[in-house]
């Protein structure tokens, strides 16, 4: 709607909303770090730090030296979250970045509300609600962490001060209640909804991963930041409530919910924040001092510093540089190879009555490129996507009769079948020969089967 009342294309305007997103995230990051840390370079270095993620790259590498270490596999998924690596917000949709940034501005706002009784101004309540109903439509599971961390702020004011702040309580309780409506929407849509109870409510149940995974994935900066919270705790009052705040993030990532993962978003902030004592600890030590004052000993160790804390980021950027130069496998398109966008673009021009079947890696990259659809693609977007995982499990395992392959295509309205290498067994089918061929690149096959199973269809 915006880009047809602005008369600007929607690629445009996509592009507005990402470099808007990406400087609210940045200037809130600052913020965020502004408010807990006194001195321009801490804040600085938690910047820093916030866009720090695990050694994945690392792991990767191993892996590939020894193939024999199966255990690796356990960290495979611990870096490429957004709950965990914030540097991934920087090329992701707008509302993730855009929703952290609002939560980022509130929480700082409210701490350095302080202890102070003076009323909170009109203009600022309002802001503050404005800035909680966008972060409610933007990312809805914002709002938990958001208001955990306005509630631990109330508590440890509380116990600090032995009163109450009644500017600080009355406004979060108005917070709260603009928050109420949207809390109560979602939970109704993603539990009785026809649709999206069915699908992201019930079965895109997105469990948490273990403990070390997830520490894992903070990488170094988990470890900074343990040792910051030994540094801060019992003399600074913004240490420690940083350091439950962490906590309680941590902890809500396993709640009983389907989407428990999702309410550690803001906790990779924190801990850039509780890390840059750990980092100025650390780097006092007497060892520290002698291992930089050895010959090459800076530059050594800088190198590994800086490939333990920023080398797996550093290997996402390769990789998207290397896809969109049109170098390797990928070609300008990251993660899917040139066929596959081969076969996407002649489905995009078929129009939206495309229907395709092929297994599931293969279908979540074509839904997002054609204009049709695919019957199984997304699983959080798809009905019944166990059952329908077993039919084309069978279907392109040989396991259906010519009959059950014609009554499923018909089932679906499927106008093309896509065999690809991508998925276990998906380039194990036999094709009927009363398929047309439209596309045929090394292990990557395009059929339309819309004439053969009409004759099929006739005939029975």
């Amino acid at each position: 709607h915006l880009a047809r009342w602005l008369h600007l294309s929607l690629e445009a305007l996509y592009f507005a909303a990402v470099s808007l997103s990406i400087a609210a995230l940045v200037g809130s990051l600052c913020g965020f770090a502004k408010a807990f840390l006194a001195h321009v370079s801490e804040q600085r270095l938690a910047f820093l730090l916030t866009l720090s993620s695990g050694p994945g790259w690392l792991i990767l590498f191993l892996q590939a030296l020894f193939p024999g270490i199966s255990w690796l596999t356990r960290y495979k998924w611990a870096f490429d979250r957004p709950e965990v690596n914030t540097f991934l917000l920087f090329s992701s949709a707008p509302h993730l970045p855009l929703s952290l940034a609002l939560l980022l501005w509130l929480v700082a706002a409210y701490w350095r509300q302080g202890d102070a009784e003076s009323r909170i101004s009109p203009s600022r309540l309002i802001l503050c609600a404005v800035t909680v109903v966008a972060i409610g439509l933007l990312n809805p599971f914002c709002l938990a962490p958001l208001f955990a961390l306005l509630g631990l702020a109330w508590i440890w004011r509380f116990v600090e001060s032995r009163r109450c702040s009644w500017p600080y309580t009355l406004s979060l309780g108005l917070l709260g209640l603009v928050a109420l409506p949207l809390l109560v929407y979602n939970f109704w849509i993603f539990t009785f909804d026809p649709f999206w109870g069915r699908t992201y409510g019930t079965q895109n149940y997105q469990a948490s991963y273990p403990v070390d995974v997830r520490l894992l994935g903070y990488g170094v900066t988990a470890f900074l930041a343990a040792l910051g919270i030994a540094a801060v705790w019992r003399h600074k009052p913004e240490g420690r409530y940083l350091t439950l705040s962490a906590v309680v993030l941590f902890l809500m990532g396993y709640l009983p919910t389907t989407y428990q993962r999702r309410f550690s978003f803001g906790l990779a902030p924190l801990l850039a924040v509780l890390a840059v004592p750990g980092w100025q600890w650390l780097a006092s030590r007497e060892w520290m001092r002698r291992l930089r004052s050895v010959s090459g000993g800076r530059i050594i160790g800088s190198v590994l510093l800086f490939l333990l804390l920023w080398g797996q980021n550093l290997s996402y950027a390769v990789l998207y540089g290397a896809s969109y130069l049109g170098t390797g496998p990928t070609d300008r398109y990251v993660f899917q190879p040139r066929t596959l966008k081969t076969i996407a673009t002649y489905l995009y021009d078929y129009g939206e009555s495309a229907v395709v079947l092929t297994c599931e890696e293969t279908g979540n990259m074509l839904a997002g490129e054609i204009r049709g659809r695919v019957v199984l693609g997304h699983a959080g977007a798809t009905i019944d996507v166990d059952r329908r995982r077993e039919e084309i499990q069978a279907f392109f395992g040989g396991a259906l009769t010519p009959a059950e392959c014609t009554d499923l295509l018909l089932r679906y309205g499927v106008t093309h079948v896509v065999v690809s290498p991508l998925d276990p067994h998906c380039d194990r089918l036999l094709p009927d020969p009363e398929w047309e061929t439209i596309i045929s690149e090394g292990d990557y096959q395009l059929f339309s089967v819309v004439r053969s199973v009409a004759s099929m269809s006739a005939v029975w």
